[in-house]
């Protein structure tokens, strides 16, 4: 995780998978208290995702969006873009070129 200038960057890990998702939903979800305003989820060293896995990424926007969080992703490639595209998830908005779906 890493903080930049009003947004938090939090790195999802190698898995987000039905035995891990707990700890990632916790993780994500401690930022929402306090003042973050922007949240971005970096899938760049996430090199496997379940159904459970895109099921907490999918709670975690749907929070954000009630804790009025703006929730972002980049990083994913391979199957796991492939799972968060077929989800329709990918439609989040980005902040740079490196992110998914560019």
């Amino acid at each position: 995780m890493k903080e930049n200038y009003n947004y938090f960057v939090v790195t999802i890990g190698s898995e987000c998978l039905a035995v891990n998702a707990d700890c990632v939903r916790d993780r994500v979800y401690s930022f929402f208290t306090g003042e973050s305003t922007a949240i971005c989820l970096d899938f760049k060293d996430t090199l496997y995702m379940d159904a459970a896995g895109v099921g907490v990424i999918a709670a975690i926007v749907f929070e954000g969006r009630r804790k009025g969080v703006t929730i972002s992703m980049r990083g994913a490639t391979g199957s796991v873009l492939d799972m968060l595209t077929s989800t329709g998830i990918y439609r989040l908005p980005s902040w740079s070129d490196d992110n998914f779906g560019v």
